[in-house]
């Protein structure tokens, strides 16, 4: 799996290239990033919380995925977005540190 990014919007694609998910940065209402504790290491992941069709979705993203980092570039640009978030996910080690690092007000219309 692979997290493809754009100016608007990023893409998971699966094997093959094959679109799995399209997620316009419009859409995103919330994102919260933490660790989680692999004994020996820690994975940094991020929970995308997104509106699709009336819904609200979540998809995470870990760092260990490939194009996260070129994501992570992209989603520091929302207005809003803590961009001091990786010293708040990251120390202390071995702690989840789960912290809200975006957050958008939706309006029902």
């Amino acid at each position: 799996m692979q997290i493809v990014s754009s100016d608007r919007s990023f893409k998971i694609a699966g094997s093959g290239k094959k679109i799995e998910l399209f997620i316009d940065y419009d859409s995103i209402t919330t994102i919260v990033g933490y660790k989680i504790d692999l004994f020996t290491v820690d994975l940094v992941c991020c929970d995308i919380v997104f509106i699709s069709s009336d819904h609200q979705l979540t998809w995470t993203a870990h760092e260990e995925m490939p194009g996260f980092e070129k994501l992570m570039l992209y989603l520091e640009n929302l207005p809003g977005f803590d961009r001091s978030w990786r010293e708040k996910v990251i120390l202390p080690a071995f702690a989840e540190n789960r912290t809200t690092i975006f957050r958008r007000d939706v309006r029902p219309d």
